[in-house]
């Protein structure tokens, strides 16, 4: 398999990545430790060779959302710690403690689960506890978390192995997260003095790793900040970023259209003269949003030229009009940048009315990742597996 015969791929730059999780550590500070979250398959990178390059780069644990997601890690041969940070079916606590995940507890029905599941198979559940202070999402409700925490203490088969809160608006609203790391620290406070103690404790996301230093305590969460994005444009002053990915494809085809012809489903774009259209091998299929349909920009010859008409399932047309002899094979650019020409993901999300964390985690699996080390491709990761180069 070689990237010049692909009509969409994704690059992956490692030593992008590289430089991230340095500028990270250099935030966090000495005693501080790093749990990368790779969920949504590292927010669409390939979790398993960004997770086997961060493990030897140094990151001290890992943080999927599902039982699967973890246990594709664990067959992929990776060893680091891993938690699961979303709440689990307590019928998948077998293969939770079969692949040695540390799990949330956001209740203490589920902690009693775990308990009786480990003691049952003769092992211990590790467990790190949610403390909902203003989420409002998953977490143990502030109200009775210290009394619930306390009697998880005592249940035999599962170790307290950390705790940890999360906050929603840590990039926009300073005093309602500077609230919530005062009602965690209360309840940790008041843990302390009831003899409960934890390995780990964490709160800081993305945001709150730039915004709030008294957030970090020992371990921080860096997701979207390691792949090279800010969580919010406010934060760009913040810390130095290279964006990890590039989203790439080709022109599989040429046309001329009169003027007065249509373009794409439902006719929503009408040829105003005659035109030279560009046929690109991606669409909404590959991960590129159909509400792109006539006024996404993709970049060819360094050049941002518009979407006509509307993005389908496996292709998507460009207007070409005036560039000298348009050719199939050409590169065109969906996000990063192109000679002088630039698109983010964080245009994207603003023509999509999205999120640039949805941006990279929509780029579907039939999308080959070709993975760059010291600008050279190291190695390729297609629905057929790895190819290495």
């Amino acid at each position: 398999m070689k990237v010049d015969r692909l009509s969409a791929w994704v690059e992956v730059d490692l030593d992008a990545f590289e430089w991230n999780l340095e500028r990270i550590r250099e935030l966090a500070g000495k005693g501080t430790r790093v749990l990368l979250v790779v969920k949504a398959d590292a927010y669409g990178h390939g979790a398993v060779r960004m997770s086997r390059f961060a493990a030897e780069k140094g990151v001290d644990m890992l943080g999927v959302a599902t039982l699967d997601e973890g246990r594709e890690l664990r067959k992929a041969g990776i060893e680091l710690p891993i938690i699961i940070l979303s709440p689990v079916l307590p019928d998948e606590l077998e293969e939770v403690l079969e692949s040695n995940l540390a799990v949330t507890a956001s209740s203490l029905e589920f902690a009693r689960a775990a308990a009786e599941t480990a003691s049952r198979k003769g092992v211990t559940c590790r467990i790190h506890v949610e403390v909902d202070t203003g989420m409002g999402r998953a977490g143990l409700s502030c109200a009775g978390a210290v009394e619930e925490i306390i009697e998880m203490s005592g249940l035999s088969g599962i170790s307290l192995e950390g705790i940890y809160t999360h906050f929603p608006a840590s990039d926009i609203d300073v005093d309602y997260t500077e609230d919530q790391i005062r009602v965690f620290n209360e309840t940790l406070a008041t843990l302390s003095s009831k003899g409960v103690s934890f390995d780990y404790i964490h709160s800081a996301n993305s945001a709150a790793i730039l915004n709030f230093p008294s957030s970090h305590f020992n371990l921080i969460r860096p997701g979207l900040l390691a792949y090279g994005h800010y969580p919010s444009i406010d934060l760009r002053d913040r810390i130095e970023l290279a964006p990890v990915m590039k989203f790439k494809s080709r022109l599989v085809l040429v046309r001329e259209i009169s003027a007065g012809q249509s373009i794409s489903y439902g006719r929503t774009f009408i040829a105003p003269r005659d035109m030279t259209i560009g046929v690109i091998g991606a669409g909404y299929g590959h991960g590129m949003s159909h509400r792109l349909s006539n006024k996404g920009m993709i970049l060819y010859r360094g050049e941002k030229v518009p979407i006509t008409g509307r993005v389908t399932m496996d292709m998507t047309m460009i207007d070409l009009t005036g560039f000298d002899s348009p050719k199939v094979g050409e590169e065109v650019v969906i996000f990063g940048n192109q000679s002088e020409g630039n698109i983010s993901a964080d245009d994207i999300a603003q023509w999509d009315g999205t999120l640039n964390y949805e941006v990279l985690c929509r780029i579907s699996k039939r999308v080959v990742r070709a993975y760059l080390r010291s600008g050279k491709l190291d190695s390729l990761k297609s629905l057929l597996g790895v190819h290495k180069i």
